[in-house]
């Protein structure tokens, strides 16, 4: 594999968000936003990404961006958490990628998130990012149906405490 390092999502990464909202990157997602709403939430990763609160990275392969991954502060059953979620553009699926990049996210996220408890929630049905969340670290909580999108998803809860040391990729 060749080298995948993350940094500050920018204005030029907005093609990124275009190749990642065909049918088959969205299947497990709800499916495609519209132009607008890929356009919205590339503005918010670019108001998000000025706050050390916020995790909003590209991921790069051998200096190219490929997808990104994020961590933010959000809620789940009344608790703070830190939430996190990935892509990869389908080009460089299927080579490390996204495990390398979730594995420098998630010691990020160590050094800087305020919430302690690491979660990330893939639909059951995507059996490539649940893996990715077993080899990270993540530990499956149970299954919960979450609105995502204006679509319901049945969802894996994968929870990593960012304070045990013994919760690193396997």
């Amino acid at each position: 594999m060749n080298e995948v390092t993350l940094r500050p999502w920018r204005e030029a990464d907005l093609p990124l968000l275009v190749a990642a909202n065909s049918a088959a990157m969205t299947a497990h997602l709800g499916g495609p936003e519209t132009a607008d709403a890929v356009a919205a939430r590339h503005e918010k990763y670019l108001r998000l990404v000025r706050d050390p609160a916020y995790g909003v990275q590209a991921i790069e392969l051998d200096g190219v961006a490929v997808g990104g991954v994020n961590w933010l502060p959000s809620e789940w059953d009344g608790a703070p958490v830190t939430e996190m979620g990935w892509f990869v553009v389908p080009d460089a699926q299927g080579r490390g990628v996204a495990a390398a990049a979730v594995t420098l996210a998630i010691a990020d996220a160590r050094l800087r998130a305020a919430h302690r408890t690491l979660m990330a929630c893939p639909d059951v049905d995507n059996h490539a990012s649940s893996r990715l969340c077993a080899a990270s670290g993540f530990t499956l909580q149970g299954t919960a149906d979450l609105s995502y999108r204006d679509a319901m998803l049945h969802v894996g809860i994968w929870t990593q405490d960012l304070d045990d040391p013994s919760s690193v990729a396997r």
